[in-house]
């Protein structure tokens, strides 16, 4: 079969994406819905060193992996999975690794009118620095609280707006801007990856960074509670075994009575808490029943 004519541009765009495709072992498909063209440069910069990023529409994406297909195994089966406006990023590190560098450095930006929450929006309570005028009756439809102070609106009381997931209005947004509140988070969320020939999708790729750390950090306490049962010397071992080795010969020292710089006042002390116990027990004996045994 005779393969379609590409027109210049369309090739030019083509062999870009080859050219971006062939040195990298991970490419990652970031989702662009809600990301605002003013952010995409942005983005960009912030990426340099650590991945080409590159903007393309899917057929030519499936175009391009048609022909490199017998250079990068199935990459032509990770483009057929990619669906939506999205970005492309390549790069030679762990998608995981692109993934948290994205998460850390998302940027708050305004609320626009059908906007989905990405947290919940608190209006503090205080002076706005706003003149009163119409806005008032703006703040009273977003049911924001307000009085008049010192030639200011001033917010009453601390006021949740909106809650996460929730869709941020045309009003709202306009109030938030008013206010200078960039309440968006906004970044690239990769949806997929493929990785020297693996192919990840969102799910594979959805990590909790905190509950990880508390499974390596609950991990690492059992192995090293395991090792000083079992005596095993490592450099973290070694002084919590010794440690527990003392405490152990200085109670049996002490049990034994067995005198030393270490034990003696622990000793005494021991005896003194034994009288204790033994004169309290004497004084509840019962003196019709034992009294020549009673404290006097």
């Amino acid at each position: 079969m005779q393969r379609q004519k590409v027109q210049p541009k369309k090739r030019e765009t083509l062999e870009k994406i080859k050219k971006s495709l062939s040195p990298y072992s991970v490419i990652a498909a970031a989702d662009l819905v809600g990301v605002r063209s003013t952010q995409i440069q942005e983005i960009r910069r912030m990426l340099r060193g650590k991945a080409e990023m590159l903007v393309a529409k899917n057929t030519m994406f499936k175009r391009a992996s048609q022909e490199l297909e017998s250079n990068k195994k199935n990459i032509s089966k990770f483009a057929d999975s990619l669906n939506g406006p999205f970005a492309l990023l390549f790069s030679n590190k762990n998608p995981f690794e692109l993934i948290v560098f994205l998460n850390k450095n998302k940027v708050n930006v305004p609320a626009k009118g059908g906007d989905i929450a990405t947290g919940d929006i608190i209006i503090p309570a205080g002076n706005t620095g706003l003149p009163p005028g119409p806005i008032i009756s703006e703040f009273g439809e977003v049911k924001i609280p307000t009085k008049i102070e010192s030639g200011s609106i001033w917010v009453s009381k601390d006021s949740v707006v909106v809650r996460k997931g929730d869709t941020i209005s045309t009003k709202l947004a306009s109030v938030l801007t008013r206010l200078g509140m960039k309440p968006m988070e906004a970044g690239l969320s990769i949806i997929a990856a493929y990785d020297n020939g693996s192919i990840l999708d969102e799910k594979d790729l959805t990590i909790d960074l905190e509950n990880y750390k508390n499974q390596i950090i609950q991990s690492y306490k059992e192995g090293l509670s395991l090792a000083i049962e079992a005596a095993y010397l490592t450099p973290q071992s070694v002084p919590l075994i010794l440690g527990r080795a003392w405490r152990q010969a200085l109670t049996i020292a002490v049990k034994s009575e067995y005198t030393s710089p270490s034990t003696t006042d622990k000793i005494i002390l021991a005896a003194y808490s034994d009288m204790l116990t033994l004169s309290n027990k004497l004084k509840n004996i019962n003196k019709d029943i034992a009294p020549d045994l009673t404290v006097k």
